[in-house]
C-alpha cells in the first residue's frame, strides 16, 4: 500500500526544482544583460566558506605588491582564492626541477592577481602547471619553447627560469607568466558559459573592432608599446597586451586610453590607481 504523503512529497521536491531552474536561468539572462551594458557582473566576490593558507604560505602573499594594496576585506578574498587554485590544481615538475612552495605560490599569485576581477576566477581549461627548468622541446608545436597552454591536457608548461626573468624585469612588457595564463583565460572565454568568460570575449570582439583602423594600428606598431611577437596573430595580440597592462598601466593608458579602458573591462581589473 503506498505511503500517504510521499507523492506530495515528491511534487514538492519537483516544483522546488522546476522553480530553481527557471530562477538559475532568468537570473543569468537578467545578468547577461546587465553585463552587456555595464561591463561587469552582478558580483565577483561570494564564498560561503573562507579558505585560510597554511602559515608557511602566508609569508609569500605579504611580499607581493598587489596583495598589499587591497584592503583587509579583499586580502582576505585573495587568500581564498590562492587556497583553492592550489588545491585544485596538480604542479608537476620535468627533468629534474624541485617544485617547491615558492613556486606554487608565485604562480597561483599570478593567476590570481590575473582574475581578481573575475567572478570564475578558476581557469576551467587548467589543471596541471607543468615547470622546466629552462627551454624545453615542445612535442606538441615540435619546437623550443619557454611555455605553452596545452587546453586538450588542460595544462600550462612554463621554463622556470624565464617566468623568473619576467617577474624580475617588471616593466618591459615581458612577463612569460602573464602571457601563457592570458592564452588560458581566452581560451575559456571561448569555451566556457559564465558570466567572466562572457564578458572577456563580447569586449575582446569590441576591442577588435575598434583596433580595425589602420591609423590607430600604425600609431601603436610606431609607438613600440607592444613588442612584434604582438602582431602575430589576435591571440598573441592580447596576450602581449596585457603584460603590458599588467606591467606599465600608467603607459598604456598614457598613450591609448582607450585600449586601457577595453582590457581593464575585459578582465574587469580596476585595482590600478592610474
Amino acid at each position: 500500500m503506498p505511503q500517504p504523503g510521499i507523492p506530495k512529497f515528491l511534487g514538492v521536491l519537483l516544483t522546488i526544482g522546476i522553480v530553481s531552474i527557471c530562477v538559475y536561468y532568468i537570473s543569468r539572462y537578467l545578468e547577461t544583460v546587465y553585463a552587456k551594458r555595464y561591463k561587469k557582473p552582478f558580483f565577483v566576490h561570494f564564498y560561503l566558506n573562507y579558505k585560510k593558507l597554511p602559515s608557511n604560505l602566508v609569508s609569500f602573499l605579504i611580499t607581493n605588491a598587489f596583495y598589499n594594496q587591497l584592503d583587509k576585506r579583499r586580502k582576505k578574498y585573495f587568500e581564498h582564492r590562492v587556497m583553492r587554485f592550489l588545491e585544485t590544481t596538480k604542479f608537476v615538475g620535468r627533468e629534474g626541477l624541485i617544485v617547491d612552495d615558492d613556486k606554487r605560490m608565485q604562480i597561483a599569485i599570478m593567476v590570481i592577481q590575473l582574475t581578481f576581477g573575475m567572478r570564475n576566477y578558476l581557469l576551467e581549461y587548467v589543471e596541471t602547471i607543468i615547470l622546466y627548468p629552462s627551454s624545453y622541446y615542445s612535442i606538441l608545436n615540435k619546437t623550443e619553447n619557454n611555455g605553452e597552454f596545452n587546453p586538450r591536457s588542460k595544462a600550462l608548461a612554463l621554463s622556470w627560469e624565464h617566468f623568473t626573468i619576467g617577474n624580475l624585469h617588471q616593466e618591459d612588457g615581458i612577463n612569460l607568466g602573464i602571457h601563457e595564463i592570458t592564452h588560458a583565460i581566452h581560451y575559456c572565454s571561448l569555451k566556457s558559459n559564465n558570466i567572466s568568460s562572457e564578458i572577456f570575449h563580447d569586449t575582446f570582439l569590441e576591442l577588435e573592432k575598434h583596433l580595425s583602423s589602420v591609423e590607430l594600428r600604425n600609431k601603436i606598431i610606431d609607438s613600440k608599446i607592444l613588442r612584434e611577437y604582438a602582431f602575430t596573430d589576435k591571440f598573441e595580440f592580447i596576450a602581449v597586451l596585457v603584460e603590458v597592462f599588467m606591467e606599465s598601466p600608467e603607459k598604456l593608458k598614457k598613450q591609448f586610453p582607450d585600449i586601457y579602458t577595453y582590457v581593464s573591462r575585459m578582465l574587469n581589473f580596476k585595482y590600478f590607481k592610474v
